[in-house]
């Protein structure tokens, strides 16, 4: 890896979809009246998210790491002495799933707030039921920028595209002047790639290939071959796991041997690219290999559980449902008390930030995003410039 890298910046691919807006100004009336659980027995949060269909991947990472929250929380006598359980809908990360789910939520007066979904698409789609209701939806994996302007109960653990794709431009042109890019033909990858090609072009990188991909092909190798016979010093991808690990072996297949940044921080990506995977650069807000007491600590109790290394998504969920559960004991077991002990501000603890405040977006502010590579077919820290 280049020894100029910054140790700020590039791409997380953090699945974000088209923007749907929400009013903000909705009435807080409702099929759940005062939205008060505070009546004892156990504390409920409500999950939207994919546990089938194409994204059950990351529904799966979600588990582990809701799983690993819950054990701790409850083993230590819950929030205030009442026990934290979750009720999950499996949405497929469809927002013609994630609408109803909404609404059976919103009537269930025991869900004091919402987790998720998993794409900002089908998060948006129902954004509008979870504000008219006074229900905080909590997207923790949505980097849209769209979803927390659907209204003051949308907040998010999840940096937005903008933070990821900016820096990943400004990254990237330190060490490289020539690059090709390759995006998902989605609202997310295009997106993606709008804020990635004018970042670049403000930091004087060029890109001298660009194309769209779809996510689901098997034979990536028409394009690549392009994009490797202009001749770049890197190839970027902009997509997920299993997208990438495909592009990163059809790369090292027809000799590109430049520098690949993309792919995703999960165990899965590197078990599907091999020994291709070796020198990728990803870039994330939480990495395995952090040497982060917190980090190495939360590695160890999610290994000794689940018997591998956590994803990035097992560590977003495993911090969404520990902010939550803080914001309960803070402000109490309501719809009521979440919403006010968010909005009133202070610190919060995480995995992946370490400790932050959120911003007035009511996302994190003043974090760092922390260079991954892979070595030795393993995830470690990259190198510092």
């Amino acid at each position: 890896m280049p020894k100029n890298l910054s140790r700020r910046a590039f791409v997380g691919a953090i699945p974000a979809f088209a923007a749907l807006s929400a009013c903000s100004a909705l009435s807080r009336a409702g099929a759940t009246g005062s939205g008060s659980a505070d009546q004892g027995g156990s504390i409920v949060l409500g999950v939207s998210g994919p546990r089938t269909g194409a994204s059950a991947e990351y529904g799966q990472y979600w588990q582990e790491g809701f799983d690993l929250a819950l054990e701790e929380l409850n083993a230590a006598g819950g929030v205030d002495g009442r026990k934290v359980e979750l009720k999950w809908e499996d949405s497929q990360s469809d927002p013609k799933q994630s609408v109803p789910i909404a609404q059976k939520f919103v009537a269930d007066a025991a869900v004091i707030a919402e987790l998720g979904d998993f794409s900002s698409g089908a998060s948006m789609a129902a954004s509008a039921t979870y504000q008219q209701a006074g229900l905080v939806q909590f997207g923790f994996t949505n980097s849209n920028p769209d979803f927390t302007k659907g209204g003051d109960h949308m907040w998010s653990t999840s940096l937005t595209q903008e933070f990821y794709q900016t820096r990943a431009a400004q990254w990237i042109a330190g060490s490289y002047q020539r690059i090709s890019v390759v995006y998902l033909e989605s609202d997310w990858g295009k997106n993606s790639f709008d804020i990635f090609k004018a970042a670049a072009a403000e930091a004087g990188l060029e890109i001298a290939y660009e194309s769209p991909i779809q996510p689901d092909s098997e034979d990536y190798r028409p394009v690549l071959i392009k994009a490797r016979d202009v001749g770049p010093q890197a190839v970027v991808h902009l997509g997920y796991g299993p997208d990438g690990a495909r592009i990163v072996r059809q790369l090292r297949e027809i000799g590109f041997t430049g520098q690949f940044f993309g792919g995703q921080n999960t165990p899965q990506f590197l078990e599907a690219a091999g020994s291709a995977a070796e020198g990728t650069i990803i870039i994330e807000n939480f990495l395995i290999g952090n040497d982060s007491p917190a980090v190495v600590d939360f590695n160890k109790r999610f290994k000794d559980r689940f018997g591998h290394d956590p994803s990035t998504f097992s560590a977003y969920a495993y911090d969404a449902l520990n902010v939550l559960a803080e914001a309960v004991r803070r402000g109490g077991a309501t719809r009521e008390g979440v919403f006010k002990a968010l909005s009133d501000g202070g610190r919060w603890k995480t995995v992946q930030f370490g400790e932050f405040e959120f911003s007035a977006d009511r996302r994190p502010g003043d974090v760092t995003l922390l260079p991954v590579t892979v070595k030795n077919g393993a995830y470690v820290p990259a190198e510092a410039s």
